[in-house]
């Protein structure tokens, strides 16, 4: 068994960070969606929405963890079926990367072979994350659109908000 090297320990804090970088804004995406279309179906009951309930529905959704926010996104409608089982997949790869990595994996930097597998796994779990996030935002999108929603609009207003955030 060979030692690790200092640039072992970069490559994995690097690919951890990149991991859970990607994790936190599918998350978000996923938290969103869901608190749209919350606030859409209550719209369509004909409760008015103010904005101060629209941000306290958001905050609500992007306070839990990724098993919560699959949970609520699926209840919601926001994911299908066969995208659920994706997540599910995902879901325990997050756990496994949150929960047991360090347990499970703590020699692997030990061994070449260990080592290239426990890097792709986590590198994988990156792709998946951005893989999600993408289609998730996509359904988004069109869901959006589909409501009647002007996305253009929705965008400029985005940047704006962000411009004003960068000032502060």
């Amino acid at each position: 068994m060979l030692p690790y090297t200092d640039e072992d320990v970069d490559t994995l804090y690097r690919l951890l960070g990149k991991a859970l970088w990607h994790l936190q804004h599918l998350e978000n995406v996923v938290a969103s969606f869901t608190a749209f279309k919350i606030l859409q179906a209550k719209r369509e009951k004909g409760k008015k929405i103010s904005a101060a309930f629209a941000k306290d529905i958001l905050a609500n959704q992007q306070k839990g963890t990724l098993g919560p926010i699959i949970g609520a996104a699926k209840q919601h409608g926001s994911i299908s079926k066969p995208l659920a089982t994706r997540f599910e997949r995902f879901l325990d790869e997050r756990n496994w990367l949150i929960h047991r990595c360090v347990k499970s994996e703590y020699l692997s930097l030990r061994n070449s072979s260990s080592k290239d597998e426990l890097f792709n796994r986590i590198e994988n779990f990156s792709n998946e994350a951005v893989n999600l996030q993408n289609e998730i935002h996509a359904l988004f999108e069109g869901w959006y659109e589909g409501k009647g929603y002007n996305l253009e609009e929705a965008y400029k207003l985005a940047e704006e908000q962000l411009k004003n955030a960068e000032q502060y």
